[in-house]
């Protein structure tokens, strides 16, 4: 929900969202769907390691249709405690490891671990023809 907070939009329509109903999954295939809608738009779905896992498939429809559809986010730490997907003794493991499984539906794919490494790798992400995935993970 930091998107809402904190993103100034400069049109109408441009957040779409399942306003914090829980409807974890959402993320990816509605912006597929904006991305269909709206032909020539880049589309950045901002989503959770879980909710993007709920219907990771998708990644695959994304690609062959080449729908400019671009998904950052993960944090760190700040739900640690009932999100953590990895080994609890090992916070440092990067499971599950979305630039692999990106690159595996032939979607370039980029991690970034420092906050200094953010704002180029957004600006990368949005210069990238087609969709992208970017991995963030950094301390908020």
């Amino acid at each position: 929900m930091w998107a809402a907070q904190y993103y100034t939009y400069k049109r109408p329509r441009q957040w779409l969202s399942s306003a914090g109903l829980g409807a974890m999954g959402f993320g990816l295939p509605a912006a597929a769907g904006a991305a269909v809608a709206n032909p020539g738009v880049t589309v950045v779905d901002i989503d959770g390691d879980g909710s993007f896992l709920m219907n990771i498939q998708e990644l695959a429809m994304i690609r062959i249709e080449n729908l400019p559809v671009k998904w950052e986010d993960r944090f760190y730490k700040a739900n640690r405690a009932h999100t953590y997907l990895g080994n609890p003794e090992n916070e440092s493991e990067i499971y599950p490891d979305f630039v692999t499984i990106a690159k595996g539906f032939n979607i370039p794919a980029v991690r970034v671990t420092k906050k200094s490494e953010v704002h180029a790798a957004i600006k990368k992400m949005l210069e990238t023809p087609g969709p992208y995935l970017l991995d963030i993970i950094v301390p908020h």
